[in-house]
């Protein structure tokens, strides 16, 4: 553990330092204006510095004799007193400490997590910006919009699926939407004048089956219903003449280890699937961002916000930005098919993330 106060001409030099001397992942612990003839900004910072261990699990000798130890029990106290100063430090930060910020970012600050924005983020954007104004900008930039299906330049996208044409599964939670997203996804690529093929893997929910077929029967598209992969991989050869072909899959608990294995044997057939991870903004905060521990073993290359019609805050879509760095496909904003889809931008986005109040 190593704590340390920098003093600068103003706050966003002063975090400046904070990195440079400690690292990305210091935590800010205090921040204070400094009144006077040379008025200046204090920032208390701490940096937790993990205990290295070699590939045999043991204690490094380097390690143990840098620090000081003279044996394993010393060095387990060591690890266990660490353990115990971060847990003060984030139980200080949880009741306010960090925020004797300069009064204009406390008010940045305040104004983030009211939208639901996760304090790390929150802080880190209320050190950049100079006022409000500049928060729209910021979020924008990180932001990254890309609409799916798009048409690419040679070797730029994934190996295509018979000579162009594009395979994309949709995954997710329970309870997120996929089946009518699906049936959304299928509906604007037949106005855009391109053939589609859709597939459900769902065996798992009783009636998904008939969901996704009512569908598909409303939208006059063809529908194969498979029970496991090498079946997946026979219904995509009968799709040899579309151009999309979506791909439906089962809702379940992402801690569920047999959920995610059967997603992971999916992609080693080696099929050229593009991946759309769904994820509903009427969740609680704290089970995406939880979700992110088990997905991100996944190859994703998009995620889709749904349901923002029932949010009332929608800072996730931020947070979860940052946390998987990937491109945001569409979200979705009703019930309604055709209908109820939205291939907004990085600039729509960030309106409906900074302002209070649903979709």
């Amino acid at each position: 553990m190593r704590i340390k106060k920098i003093q600068a001409k103003n706050f966003r030099q002063a975090l400046a330092l904070v990195k440079k001397e400690l690292g990305a992942d210091a935590v800010i612990l205090s921040s204070e204006d400094k009144k006077g003839s040379r008025p200046y900004v204090e920032v208390t910072a701490a940096i937790d510095y993990d205990l290295e261990t070699d590939n045999s699990g043991s204690y490094s000798p380097a390690t143990v004799s840098s620090a000081g130890i003279s044996s394993k029990s010393e060095f387990a106290e060591l690890k266990k007193e660490i353990k115990s100063l971060m847990e003060c430090i984030e139980t200080m930060r949880s009741s306010g400490f960090e925020l004797r910020l300069p009064e204009e970012r406390k008010k940045m600050f305040n104004f983030l997590r009211e939208r639901s924005i996760k304090d790390e983020f929150a802080l880190k954007l209320a050190a950049k910006a100079e006022d409000t104004d500049d928060l729209e900008a910021l979020i924008s930039k990180e932001i990254n919009f890309l609409p799916p299906f798009r048409s690419k330049s040679p070797g730029e996208e994934k190996v295509s699926f018979n000579g162009g044409k594009r395979i994309a599964m949709l995954i997710g939670p329970t309870g997120v939407g996929k089946t009518t997203t699906i049936a959304k996804l299928a509906s604007k690529a037949i106005k855009e004048g391109r053939k589609v093929g859709m597939i459900s893997i769902d065996s798992y929910k009783i009636g998904a089956a008939e969901q996704i077929r009512i569908y598909a029967r409303m939208i006059g598209i063809p529908l194969d219903i498979v029970s496991n992969v090498e079946s997946l991989e026979e219904s995509i050869k009968k799709f040899y003449d579309r151009d999309i072909v979506l791909i439906d899959t089962s809702g379940r608990n992402p801690e569920d280890r047999e959920y995610i294995k059967g997603l992971k044997d999916i992609y080693s057939t080696g099929l050229p699937i593009e991946t759309q991870l769904l994820l509903s903004t009427s969740s609680d905060c704290d089970f995406l961002m939880s979700t992110h521990e088990y997905y991100r073993s996944l190859p994703i290359d998009y995620i889709a916000f749904t349901k923002t019609d029932e949010a009332v805050k929608l800072g996730s879509i931020y947070n979860l930005c940052r946390l998987y760095q990937k491109p945001v496909a569409y979200i979705t904003t009703g019930q309604r098919v055709p209908g109820n889809i939205e291939f907004a931008d990085s600039r729509r986005l960030t309106n409906l993330i900074l302002r209070t109040g649903s979709a």
